[in-house]
């Protein structure tokens, strides 16, 4: 079954096949959302060709749009991603201090 996930990649891993094909591995995060609030799961990916491509140019923390379907690999669920859409980088909000000053 295909699934559409947007997601965040934690880890990222690249090579080329002996038949120079790209192949991209590591670990992506999506949210689940619930009366309890969001809930965060992460999940091994695999992308091949196109996809990693997409995959190594959005980089590791980057924020996308996954399409593919989940696959069990050694009874571990992996999902394989056939077309990835880079959104952005996350947000970040660094604490600063500021001083109030009056005017006159």
């Amino acid at each position: 079954m295909l699934s559409v996930m947007t997601v965040e990649i934690v880890s990222l891993s690249n090579k080329l096949t002996t038949g120079g094909t790209a192949v991209c591995k590591g670990i992506l995060e999506f949210s689940n959302y619930s009366k309890d609030g969001e809930t965060k799961t992460s999940l091994s990916y695999e992308g091949y060709g196109a996809a990693a491509v997409s995959l190594m140019n959005a980089g590791v923390y980057s924020n996308g749009i996954a399409i593919g379907y989940v696959d069990i690999v050694d009874r571990t669920p992996v999902f394989k991603i056939n077309s990835f859409i880079h959104t952005g980088l996350p947000i970040v909000v660094a604490e600063e201090e500021f001083v109030m000053t009056t005017l006159g």
